[in-house]
């Protein structure tokens, strides 16, 4: 196989099997919920972000720093102490959304008085039955009370059966967390597993699939509970494989109020707390908020087409099998599912082989999409991501391998937000080939040149 600019016996044997169904195909489109859509019809896709509200003094200036780093909502969980903050985003034309502890509904009319609100929250990670029924209560009070409102709680993934949440809490939207990237630069197995298995449920319920995204760092003596402050690619692996998964929101955790947060306080010993003024002068930012402030602009640009598609079939993975083959919770599985595979890739369709030419050590992600008139798409994400990395120190070149028939195939630039056409060469096999510059963690959005358009907002 010859890449232009590379010598002879450069790629290594790794050859990774994509299935791409496209020639015949079951299609796999369908509609979220009248509500969640005329929600989403106005709205870009969701990046939202945690900051306490502690801080009372430049909250103008605190807002706008959040908007530079591409968030588009604020969010706290003790709504009765953070009316002052939503009052301010409202000002600074940033939605707001409140993270509302289950029975506390005294506080909704005084908040929701407030315009700007985005989506209320109600309860985090429940591990009981009453948890849950506690939580569908206030939701439906929420409800009752802002019927256009999208309601949902967050999930430990493993913490409760996924199907009885549902019919107890009724959510307009399924979200979980989980902060796989450890302090001492390894990253949880369990991570994919559990979003293949949060993708599983979204889809079953077809539900809008949203998720907690790590953007802090913390010392702990567990090491599964010390993370790192996540770089440019280890914060691109997170979203890309998030959205590969068919994820259309983000919240990141944490922006303000821990000490490794992505805006630390120099002038507090512990920004949770309100013994000493946080002062706005004292805040330094860190390698995560520069991360986001780069990666958003390309979530957006995808989200034209992307929030218009839905995932069908398998996610895969190929590179390295210790990564994905094997990967499994690492906590008790409450849900009475069968446990979700991790699927190895297998020849099917025009797309052929993808080939990594340089060293691969994370492996590669592909998975598919369709639109309401069942065009198909499918992501390509590079996996390669680490502790201080940057994008370009984890870039990786990509080949896809076509059958003879794929003259063109079409790409959503995710700098320009603009269709473009790729031309394939022809590879000595008589297989038409793409050569791909992928940085760091990141994906590409791509679909078949067959004349017909993309689903476009």
């Amino acid at each position: 196989m010859a890449i232009p600019g590379k010598k002879v016996g450069v790629i290594r044997n790794i050859v990774i099997i994509v299935s791409v169904v496209w020639a015949v195909s079951v299609h796999a489109w369908y509609p979220y919920s009248d509500k969640y859509n005329a929600w989403q019809e106005d709205r870009p896709y969701q990046v939202g972000a945690l900051h306490n509200s502690v801080p009372t003094d430049m909250l103008a200036e605190r807002i706008e720093r959040m908007r530079a780093a591409g968030i588009n909502t604020f969010s706290w969980s003790k709504p009765w102490n953070a009316l002052h903050f939503y009052r301010a985003a409202n000002d600074a034309g940033m939605e707001w959304a409140a993270w509302l502890r289950p029975g506390n509904t005294e506080i909704v009319s005084e908040m929701l008085a407030i315009p700007g609100n985005s989506y209320i929250q109600v309860g985090d990670e429940p591990d009981t039955e009453e948890e849950m029924m506690e939580i569908g209560e206030t939701a439906d009070y929420v409800r009752r009370h802002a019927p256009e409102t999208p309601v949902f709680c967050n999930l430990s993934i493993a913490g409760v059966d996924h199907h009885r949440y549902v019919e107890l809490v009724d959510p307009d939207i399924f979200s979980f967390d989980q902060y796989p990237l450890l302090r001492n630069g390894k990253t949880l197995d369990s991570y994919l597993y559990n979003l293949n298995w949060s993708r599983q449920t979204a889809m079953t319920y077809k539900l809008p699939y949203w998720m907690f995204l790590q953007a802090f760092g913390r010392v702990h003596e567990r090491v599964s509970y010390a993370y790192r402050i996540p770089d440019e690619a280890d914060l691109r692996f997170l979203v890309f494989s998030f959205m590969a998964h068919g994820g259309t929101g983000l919240v990141w955790f944490h922006y303000y109020g821990h000490l490794e947060s992505m805006v630390r306080d120099l002038g507090v010993e512990n920004p949770a707390r309100s013994e000493q003024p946080h002062i706005y002068a004292n805040t330094i930012l860190h390698r995560s908020w520069y991360a986001s402030r780069d990666v958003t602009p390309e979530i957006q640009n995808l989200a034209k087409a992307f929030l218009n598609l839905r995932p069908k079939d398998h996610v895969m993975y190929a590179g390295n099998p210790m990564l994905w083959k094997d990967a499994k919770p690492t906590y008790d599985n409450h849900n009475p599912d069968p446990p979700i595979s991790n699927h190895a890739f297998s020849p099917q369709g025009a797309l052929k082989t993808v080939e990594i030419v340089e060293e691969d050590e994370m492996g590669v992600l592909v998975s598919l999409f369709d639109d309401e008139q069942g065009e198909e798409y499918f992501m390509v994400v590079n996996m390669q991501h680490g502790a201080n990395m940057s994008k370009m120190d984890g870039m990786r070149t990509v080949v896809l391998t076509f059958d003879d028939s794929v003259d063109r195939i079409e790409r959503l630039n995710r700098l320009t937000g603009r269709v473009e056409k790729l031309k394939t060469r022809e590879a000595k096999s008589g297989k038409r080939q793409l050569a791909l510059q992928l940085e760091g963690g990141t994906g590409d959005l791509f679909k078949w040149s067959n004349g017909k358009p993309w689903a476009l907002r």
